[in-house]
């Protein structure tokens, strides 16, 4: 074959330019497509988990929903608060580290315990051990009702934590959302006025208050151990010290028990499948969203323990009461959100979307 002269001038032939530059568009459009397409997989990803976080704190939600109202048909049996308390830790601890032993060694996110995790373990666990106290003993004085929606403004002070542990002023819509969830408060545990509200009812109100403050701390300040040895190892962990604790209290008040058969029975229910299961589910969820979003996803849980009180206990709420239960909700459900009603609308069902395109 005869050179053509763009050869022998060392020229690069017309035709395999065109060659050339359309293998690089070529490769430049692969590229760009195999970006789009690892960035839609990642958005799936993220649904994906969002989606499960989204089924495990509701589940845990509606678990924990009942644990007020378990706790009215243990009193009933005569045993006390520090009958319940302690039978609660002591069943519920081995069945945690089962847990631990059976789904956490080689799962992912889970590591073993080391020595130096026993030290904020001993502070979770305390406050986790505090909380669970003023709640069962907010329980036994006042409406399961009452105290639920009086717990259930944690996800107010999670939000007043969070501005105080950054160090910035909350926004101004945060605050006036603070505000509304309290005057709620007020409408549900003083529909006739405060003067009127009995010492029992304040007494109640504050174990039930003192809860809220514990348990909101806990679960703020525990997100990053959560996510260094696990949700299950946490779990575990946090129930054992409380476990210890709960002995080591009754060691030194020593206030009687009044054990009984049905009421064992009872707490057992209460360990099992409102302690232990709800907890690996909610630290799970915890984990995959985080406390403020987990908190706010746990709106429904007031409502269920209502709707359950009034079906199985009689328990019921007054039109000023009813409206202070709406104004809580709609309190809470803003801290988050602009809209309030719709900014709940979107919250809900933001896990269930579609990554986007």
């Amino acid at each position: 074959m005869t050179p053509t002269s763009s050869t022998l001038t060392g020229k690069t032939p017309a035709s395999d330019v065109s060659v050339s530059s359309a293998t690089q568009v070529d490769t430049t459009a692969t590229d760009e497509q195999n970006a789009a397409r690892a960035h839609h997989e990642a958005e799936a990803a993220k649904a994906k988990v969002a989606r499960s976080a989204l089924v495990l704190v509701l589940l845990a939600t509606c678990a924990l929903a009942m644990k007020g109202l378990l706790a009215k048909f243990v009193y009933a049996t005569g045993m006390t608060v520090d009958g319940l308390l302690l039978l609660r830790f002591l069943i519920a601890m081995p069945f945690f580290w089962f847990g631990v032993w059976m789904f956490g060694k080689n799962r992912p996110g889970e590591r073993a315990i080391r020595p130096a995790d026993m030290i904020w373990g001993a502070a979770y666990g305390g406050l986790f051990f505090a909380a669970s106290l003023c709640d069962f003993t907010a329980v036994s004085i006042i409406d399961v009702t009452v105290s639920r929606i009086v717990l259930f403004s944690f996800p107010a002070i999670v939000m007043i934590l969070e501005a105080l542990h950054r160090w910035r002023f909350p926004p101004l819509r945060q605050i006036l959302c603070f505000l509304i969830t309290y005057c709620g408060l007020i409408l549900v545990v003083a529909p006739n006025g405060v003067t009127l509200v009995s010492d029992h009812m304040w007494q109640g109100v504050f174990w039930s208050f003192a809860s809220a403050l514990t348990y909101a701390c806990y679960l703020y300040f525990s997100q990053r151990k959560i996510n260094v040895i696990g949700s299950m190892h946490f779990s575990a962990l946090i129930n054992t010290v409380a476990g210890i604790s709960m002995v080591l209290y009754e060691l030194s008040v020593e206030k009687p028990l009044h054990l009984s058969l049905s009421g064992i029975l009872w707490t057992t229910g209460i360990s099992i499948f409102c302690t232990v299961i709800p907890f690996f589910l909610l630290f799970e969820g915890i984990r995959r969203i985080g406390a403020t979003q987990a908190s706010l996803i746990s709106l429904s849980g007031p409502a269920l323990t209502f709707f359950a009180a009034w079906l199985f206990l009689g328990e019921t709420l007054s039109p000023t009461q009813l409206a202070g239960f709406a104004v809580v909700m709609v309190g809470v459900a803003s801290l988050k959100n602009k809209v309030t009603m719709a900014g709940l609308g979107r919250l809900l069902a933001r896990p269930f979307q579609g990554p986007a395109a």
